[in-house]
């Protein structure tokens, strides 16, 4: 391998044009939201759904590859059978070259979307929403996350919304507000729990518990 770390991902970069772009573009942003992970800056998997949010639905694997034994610009630090981690050779470099002096508002929106710890959120609202009923406490926490951690939510995402390079911050954002709407719209749903028919009861069980929206019982005539 011939040249720095800065000309051998340009190379990679001429040879596999956007889709290049676009495989080394998701593993950098993977890679920064692992922070300092012991397996390494990014793997396989994460960066496949990270092509998905950036609207790219080809295997990376091959180009991942190439990366790898053709330039040298990333080593793997741990493989198994349903795993593969690799870390970048100089990831300074490398986000240089595939990002050049970066808008400033570009890094705020990255340093912000950090701060808000999305994914502590997201497990949150997946959490909610799989309880049968949600509690006082529940209720009084997605009001909090309603009028608070949603407002600053949605004031990132129409930031994000306007760079190519933090769109998949924005579609992260999204998907938390489509959550938070199907946890919130549970808020007032009843429990159905005193309506089942209880065993052993004769057939007009069933309409001794109907009333009607006048408050008439329709048993009785």
């Amino acid at each position: 391998m011939v040249g720095g770390v800065a000309d051998r991902t340009t190379e990679a970069l001429l040879r596999f044009g956007d889709r290049g772009k676009y495989v080394l573009k998701a593993a950098l942003e993977v890679a920064r939201e692992n922070g300092n992970s012991e397996l390494g800056d990014f793997d396989y998997k994460s960066v496949v759904i990270k092509l998905q949010q950036l609207g790219f639905d080809g295997d990376p694997k091959m180009i991942l590859r190439a990366f790898e034994k053709d330039y040298g610009i990333i080593e793997t630090t741990y493989k198994s059978s349903n795993q593969h981690w690799w870390k970048f050779i100089e990831i300074d470099e490398i986000s240089k070259t595939l990002e050049p002096e970066e808008d400033p508002e570009i890094t705020l929106i990255r340093v912000q979307a950090n701060s808000l710890n999305m994914d502590e959120l997201e497990k949150k609202l997946n959490f909610l929403l799989t309880k049968p009923s949600l509690s006082d406490v529940d209720k009084i926490a997605i009001k909090r996350i309603a009028f608070e951690d949603l407002v600053d939510l949605v004031n990132l995402y129409k930031r994000a919304s306007q760079y190519e390079e933090t769109y998949s911050i924005a579609l992260r954002v999204k998907r938390i507000l489509t959550l938070s709407y199907k946890v919130s719209s549970r808020i007032n749903v009843k429990s159905n729990t005193g309506f089942h028919k209880e065993k052993g009861k004769g057939k007009d069980s069933d309409v001794d518990s109907i009333r009607l929206f006048d408050g008439e019982n329709p048993i009785k005539k």
